[in-house]
């Protein structure tokens, strides 16, 4: 099994890559922020950023650091898949899971203006009318602060400031 963790800002493009590994190469594709979502739809409760960054705090806070990378690291074993791609590392302990498994990670790179214009313009998870200031201070919290660090120790670093037809050419050139 070849293993690949993605890693960028919000709206750094990490799904648009995600979205060609799959369709591409035929990946499987795993989501940290999955398990969180599966437990806010349990919850009924609204799928928006800052309910995303807090119940992913305040699991890390009462299970440990380790809780959603062993979940995934479960999933990924329990899949069999030839090739999983791994969306949305912020922590050393994810980083640390991905490694263990052999896997190669990409730091998806973008200008914080050019990424708060994507997440207003695609409206999800509550960014529909974010305007830069709140936007910047998203990128201040907690579950956002180590994601640079992370990609510093990437395998692969793409910068995402042309078209997604760009950013699929950058990804299509990593070697399998």
């Amino acid at each position: 099994m070849k293993v690949i963790g993605l890693i960028g800002r919000i709206a750094s493009g990490k799904t648009v890559v995600a979205d060609y590994l799959v369709k591409e190469r035929g990946a499987r594709y795993y989501r940290f922020s999955d398990v969180l979502r599966d437990v806010l739809t349990r919850l009924h409760k609204p799928v928006t950023r800052e309910n995303l960054q807090n119940l992913g705090l305040g699991l890390r806070r009462m299970y440990g650091d380790g809780l959603l990378a062993e979940i995934l690291r479960q999933d990924i074993m329990d899949s069999k898949a030839e090739l999983v791609v791994v969306d949305g590392i912020r922590y050393q302990d994810e980083y640390d899971m991905v490694k263990s498994l052999g896997g190669r990670l990409i730091h998806i790179t973008a200008p914080q203006e050019t990424r708060h214009r994507r997440a207003y313009g695609r409206g999800t998870r509550g960014e529909a009318a974010i305007c830069f200031e709140d936007f910047r201070k998203s990128e201040e919290k907690e579950t956002e602060r180590f994601i640079d660090e992370i990609g510093d120790k990437a395998d692969f670093v793409i910068e995402n400031t042309g078209t997604v037809e760009e950013l699929k050419a950058k990804i299509g050139r990593i070697p399998s």
